[in-house]
Parts: structure tokens; sequence; C-alpha cells
């Protein structure tokens, strides 16, 4: 309930947003009415889920063979069933995944911080200033359900069927392959450590096993093995060399600053404020000796240094629930500052949920 409640409540903002503020900008789809938060790459997963993937695009172009399928074909699958329109199907299995994905969440809390605790955690989920990503034709809603799914499988010992949910995460976006070490670490550090190393390999590679498996199987499907590096290439804020990404991603950084455009358009800070909280909490959850919540953590802020940029880092960090349980900690006796930074975050997110719904780029 508290699931579809919050659904409710951030659609009435949207529409609230969308035919009240004086935010609006005309949409590059048209007229045709689409969900509230179907914008942008929604737009890649429409594609693939009304027509799936088409033949390799020219050089320099950007394309859908950048996009995992897990999330899109779902939809394709609902889309084809059902007569949905693939806009809707992607919102619809959004909506589903979350749905289930909050009662894995309070499970979470409840073994992380017992019975009496665990309702803390979840207003620093819910009011996360990109959360609304979790209501959007976006990847996370899945994503996080899968998570919550693979952690708890651990908890209850049953790695195999955990190594079957990090194949599907990696099917869904390349940032899984930050999540193994966590599995792995997750499952590998009891008693008998050493009895569990061959399953904890297994967990460690099955993400990126995933991922591996779409960045190679479309390039073979579609006759040109390097297809989804240069669907990726084409994007003029990724970097597929790690040196080169890191290069980037410190002249991104710079830029912002001597550039002046953090002066001008303060939003552009967002993308380096979350890395930064979220690497605080990295060396946080290390001197906690949570081990496999820190790689986690700074696995997929590793993986936004190497790819070149900070763009998306914040909607990665709104699944890396043990982030917000961590944050909940934190404040639990602080009511002053608690209170401050969820009124803080509260405003982030209804402005970001605005600007994302009235076509303005939220990363």
């Amino acid at each position: 309930m508290l699931a579809l409640a919050w659904l409710v409540l951030l659609h009435l903002w949207a529409a609230f947003a969308v035919h009240v503020l004086p935010l609006a900008r005309p949409s590059p789809w048209g007229e045709a009415a689409t969900p509230y938060f179907a914008r942008y790459d929604s737009g890649w997963y429409f594609s693939i889920a009304r027509d799936g993937y088409g033949p390799p695009p020219p050089p320099g172009t950007e394309s859908a063979h950048a996009f995992f399928p897990l999330y899109p074909m779902l939809a394709r699958c609902l889309h084809l069933l059902t007569g949905l329109d693939p806009l809707w199907a992607l919102t619809a299995v959004s909506w589903i995944t979350f749905v289930f994905a909050l009662p894995l969440f309070g499970e979470e809390c409840r073994a992380r911080l017992g019975p009496e605790r665990a309702r803390g955690p979840l207003p620093f989920l819910l009011l996360y200033p990109v959360a609304f990503f979790f209501a959007a034709a976006y990847t996370e809603s899945l994503f996080f359900l899968l998570l919550l799914l693979a952690f708890r499988l651990i908890r209850t010992e049953r790695p195999l069927a955990a190594i079957l949910v990090g194949l599907l995460l990696g099917l869904t976006r390349a940032p899984a392959a930050a999540v193994g070490p966590a599995l792995a670490l997750a499952y590998v550090l009891r008693p008998d450590a050493r009895k569990r190393l061959p399953m904890a390999a297994a967990l460690t590679v099955a993400p990126l096993a995933g991922v591996l498996a779409y960045v190679l199987g479309i390039g073979w499907w579609k006759g040109e093995p390097g297809l989804f590096f240069r669907a990726m290439g084409a994007w003029a804020h990724r970097s597929t060399s790690p040196v080169g990404g890191a290069a980037s991603f410190l002249r991104e950084q710079v830029a912002l600053f001597s550039g002046g455009t953090v002066f001008r358009h303060p939003g552009a800070l967002a993308p380096l404020a979350h890395f930064t909280l979220f690497a605080v909490l990295a060396v946080v959850q290390m001197r906690r000796r949570r081990y496999s919540d820190a790689a986690w953590t700074a696995g997929v802020l590793g993986l936004a240094f190497l790819t070149g940029t900070t763009n998306g880092v914040p909607r990665y960090t709104a699944t890396i629930f043990p982030g917000h349980i961590l944050l909940f900690e934190l404040l639990e006796h602080r009511p002053i500052l608690r209170t401050a930074a969820l009124a803080l975050s509260t405003a982030l997110l209804l402005l970001r949920a605005a600007l994302f719904v009235n076509w303005h780029f939220v990363s």
C-alpha cells in the first residue's frame, strides 16, 4: 500500500508540475499523450519494446543497441500480450516491480536494524532527490527489485538462485558488474569462508557474465562484434577506454567550476554531489566493516569514473539501498539534522521531478 500511495502522490505532483508550473518545454515526441515520467531514454526503451533491436546504425549515430534488453523486452512481452502501448507497458513494468521491491526493502531493513527500527530508512529511500525514477519508464525499479532479491537469496543461503538473479541484473544494465563482488563478500564472510569460495567466485562473475552476454551477444546477433561499443561511443559523454574515461571524468569536474557552469546552472552540481555523498558513505561502510556494502558503493562510483562522467550517478546511487539505510543510521539520533536533511531531499525531489516531467534533463 505504501508503494501505491507513493506512486499516486508522485503522479499528482507531476500533473501539477506539467499543467500549472511555468516550466513546460515542447515535447520532442509531439503532442501524443505519454506517461508523465516517460522522458529521454524512455524513447530508446520504447523503440525496443515496440520493434526489438534493429540493424546496426551508421557510424557515429546513437542507437538502441546501447540499452540492455531485460527491461524493454519484459515491456515488449506485455505490449504483445495485451496490446498496451509500449510506453505504458514500460511504465507498468516499473510500477509493478517497484510495488514488489518496496516490501523487500522493508525486509532488508528488518534484517539489518531489527523490527523496531525497520521503518526508519524508508523516508531516505522514497524522498531521495531522484527517487521519481522508480516511477519512470527507466530500469531503476526492475534493477532495484533484482538487487533486493539477490541479497535476500544470499541471506537465506540460496546462492545458486542468487547467481541466476545476478545474471538477470547484468542483462538489465551495465553497472550491475559492480554488484558481483558485493554479492560474493555478503556470501563468503561467514565462519566457514573457505568452503564458500567456489560459490563466491561464481557470484562475483555472475552479473558481469550477464553484462558480457548482451555486450558480445548483440554484436554476434547483428553481425558486428563491436556494435555495443560503437553504439556507446556515439554518446558524447561516454568513453569506452578506462584511461580515457578517467581523464574525461577529471576534465568534466574541472570544467564544472573553471567555466562558471556551476554558477549559471547550479543543478549541474547534482551528479558530483551524489558522487561525493556516496564516496563518503563508502568510507563509513569500510570503517564499520561492512565490506560488501563498501565494495558495491565503490564499484558503482568506480564505473562512473572509468566511463568518464558523473551523469547517471544520481539514479545509479538511488538503488544502492545500503546507502539509504546507513544515512538513516547516521542521522537516527540527530533529529534536527535528520529533519533538515529530509526536508532538503524532499524539496530537491519535487524540484527535479517537476523539471523532468517538463522535459528538462535530470540524470
